[in-house]
């Protein structure tokens, strides 16, 4: 593999391998970071089939101005290979993001919703629902009437609000807090126009905030429009995550065999029965 890998750096990027080292994090990819500078992201070949590499390029494209995300030297669009500049001086948090670490979230999420940037695909939740589900045995299926519920609740949501430019994909790997303070947002594989709550879900229930956190960065996102109303709109979606990638998880489960994708469902569903 480090000799393919060594092939196509130099061939793409004219530049001589010194060093290459694999970084031991991502669900659908493979990372190596080279030179103490470039990471270059390879594709398992068992990837989630909803994601399309062209979209994802589309939104770095369309996200480049914003400062957001790491910098993109190279993007495969049949592969999915893309090769980025290694973002220095950041680090992941340890066990729960810290206060000031909430905030660069609500901060940057805030910037990425008001940009009026615009892509021309939509995160298609009810499509991924569908895949993820149908590739299962219905013995794993939830409660009909709770899933039911869940998925009338969200699109009740959806039928009142405009969409906006959604990250989609807030777990804590793709989260790089600066030394210097900020954030970086890495891995837009789901990127797309969505709900702004899908992301507020997203990192609130993929990094396991607290009641006590959850307040906290909802009222850095909303400031004194915080209410009622959005709450409850956010715990919506937090419920129809868990529904998601419960059939996700089981979905790359069956294709990989990893436990950690086991281990993931039950935790989604045990949530999902507790609030329903």
């Amino acid at each position: 593999m480090k000799q393919s890998i060594k092939t196509l750096f130099e061939t793409t990027l004219n530049k001589k391998i010194r060093s290459i080292t694999k970084i031991e994090n991502g669900f659908n990819n493979e990372n190596y970071l080279i030179n103490d500078a470039y990471v270059i992201r390879i594709p398992k070949d068992n990837k989630d089939e909803t994601i399309t590499f062209t979209n994802e390029l589309a939104s770095y494209k369309a996200i480049e101005n914003l400062k957001v995300s790491e910098k993109i030297l190279h993007f495969d669009t049949n592969s999915g290979i893309k090769i980025s500049k290694f973002v220095h001086n950041t680090r992941e948090y340890v066990n729960t993001p810290t206060n000031e670490q909430i905030t660069y979230v609500a901060k940057t999420l805030k910037k990425l919703h008001n940009s009026e940037v615009k892509v021309n695909f939509g995160y298609q939740m009810f499509y991924k629902l569908k895949v993820y589900k149908e590739s299962l045995s219905s013995s794993v299926y939830i409660d009909e009437k709770i899933e039911r519920k869940i998925i009338n609740q969200v699109k009740s949501i959806l039928s009142k609000d405009q969409m906006v430019m959604c990250h989609n994909d807030l777990v804590k790997n793709n989260l790089l807090f600066k030394n210097n303070g900020g954030l970086v947002l890495i891995d837009w594989e789901y990127s797309s126009m969505n709900n702004p709550y899908f992301d507020l879900a997203s990192f609130i229930s993929e990094n396991n905030l607290n009641e006590t956190q959850e307040e906290f960065f909802l009222s850095k996102y909303f400031g004194s429009k915080l209410n009622l109303t959005k709450r409850k709109r956010t715990k919506i979606f937090i419920n129809f995550l868990d529904l998601l990638f419960y059939y996700w998880a089981l979905y790359l489960f069956k294709k990989r065999g990893d436990r950690i994708y086991h281990t993931i469902a039950l935790e989604k569903l045990n949530r999902i029965l507790k609030e329903n």
